[in-house]
């Protein structure tokens, strides 16, 4: 089993638009020092992502192989399942005011904390599923806030597709967007089946029109963690490639 050669440690930051605490795990590279400045990479599923998909595991690899720049990660959790939906989902409770705490108060916090690249360029966001609808929604919103996006089977409502519809151009993007084949056919927790591979693929035509620097894949299989897992060594070289 790989050694991490970079430190995770656990950080919270206190919300006002949601008004409550939020737990962080930061990763930071085996060299790091607070006189270089790093991108910085922000995952939905903050805890998911870092158990389920190895995603500082991974991440640590590809640096200490340098297929990869050295970079933070930042893994933002949320409280459980309800609590997930109701800051994730569009029709959320918390949605709009999660998007304001990601958008505002958590990068000003990492801007402030470490020795970040200030352009739109040195802040990711990585996010499978609603995770990933967030991801992309906030991109949208703030393309020279948030530069690179890594967005796996992520969720797209209609409302999305009109978004990116009525883009003319958008030309500060890097986006990775993947999807499995067998995701025609995907039943939630809940037990609703929904056909997430369609609308993705209308996307990707979509964003295939648009000055993008922009990366689309189709795995083999469903909507599953095991899946994101592989799929996370393309989608990392592709933003963070180090040749």
């Amino acid at each position: 089993m790989a050694i991490l050669k970079g430190s995770i440690t656990d950080d919270k930051i206190y919300s006002k638009y949601l008004d409550e605490e939020i737990d962080l795990l930061i990763y930071l590279p085996s060299k790091f020092t607070p006189l270089v400045k790093y991108p910085i990479l922000v995952a939905q599923d903050g805890r998911d992502y870092f158990q389920l998909g190895k995603l500082a595991k991974t991440a640590d690899r590809l640096m200490e192989e340098d297929q990869m720049q050295s970079c933070i990660i930042i893994g933002v959790n949320h409280k459980g399942i309800e609590d997930r939906k109701a800051k994730y989902d569009p029709a959320g409770e918390k949605h709009e005011n999660y998007i304001r705490f990601m958008a505002f108060e958590l990068t000003a916090y990492l801007n402030e904390k470490f020795n970040t690249l200030q352009l739109g360029a040195g802040m990711g966001l990585i996010g499978d599923s609603l995770g990933g609808y967030v991801a992309f929604k906030l991109s949208l919103l703030y393309p020279n806030t948030f530069g690179k996006v890594i967005l796996q089977s992520p969720y797209v409502p209609d409302s999305l597709i009109e978004t990116v519809e009525a883009i003319e151009q958008i030309q500060t993007l890097t986006i990775y967007h993947s999807i499995g084949d067998e995701e025609d056919q995907f039943t939630n927790p809940e037990g609703i089946t929904r056909d997430f591979l369609t609308p993705n693929r209308t996307i990707k035509n979509l964003l295939n029109n648009l000055a993008l620097d922009y990366e689309y894949a189709e795995f083999q299989g469903n909507h599953l963690w095991v899946n994101w897992q592989k799929d996370l060594v393309p989608a990392l070289m592709f933003l963070y490639n180090n040749h």
